[in-house]
């Protein structure tokens, strides 16, 4: 099940020992869990997308806009004949490149060694970039980040009530550092399972 931001305050609410939200209210906790996703995204981490089926071939085109959030891509299959909604045909690497042509993102296939056949769709498998921000109490946390996150927004949040619990800056200091610790364990882990392929190309400007 994913996690939402509601959820996630909550936890955070209880590592910290304030339930009720009287010390770090709601809105202190967005900025905490946002400051942690702000981490995320600057480590490199990638997050894996479901393959993309938006794209249709045009006769004669050999550029096509890259489909939204992605940051990476690859992989790209064909379509077997218009309709089917199957991928079986691999289109090899030396036949497409990432380009950015006039402020946008493109896909551009060579002229050489790929003919475009009308109607018929492509698949795009790739990566997106970590979210940086988040804005809603519904909003999910991006899978496989949702333990560091919470760690690391924990850390930050416990860094808060160490300089401004004066009984207790003790205790709060000793967490900040065991859940920093535990975040940077936690990222180090997923490290394995959230790169970008090998292979993958970089769509640029994103």
């Amino acid at each position: 099940m994913p996690l939402t931001i509601d959820e996630l305050r909550d936890e955070i609410s209880h590592h910290i020992q304030d339930p009720g939200n009287r010390l770090v209210n709601r809105n202190q906790l967005l900025e905490f869990i946002n400051s942690a996703a702000w981490d995320a995204a600057a480590s490199g981490l990638v997050i894996p997308l479901e393959e993309n089926e938006s794209i249709a071939l045009a006769s004669s085109t050999f550029d096509y806009t890259v489909p939204d959030d992605f940051a990476y891509i690859h992989e790209i299959w064909q379509e077997a004949t218009t309709g089917t909604g199957t991928y079986p045909n691999f289109i090899p690497w030396n036949r497409w490149q990432l380009a950015y042509d006039g402020g946008v993102a493109v896909i551009r296939f060579s002229r050489e060694f790929f003919t475009p056949v009308a109607s018929i769709d492509l698949q795009v498998k790739g990566h997106s970039r970590p979210t940086s921000e988040y804005t809603s109490a519904t909003d999910n946390i991006d899978a496989g980040l949702e333990s560091f996150i919470r760690e690391r927004a924990v850390s930050y949040a416990a860094r808060y009530m160490a300089r401004n619990s004066s009984s207790q800056a003790q205790q709060y200091a000793q967490l900040v550092q065991e859940a920093f610790q535990t975040s940077e364990a936690l990222l180090q882990q997923q490290e394995e399972f959230l790169r970008p392929n090998v292979y993958s190309r970089a769509v640029p400007n994103r």
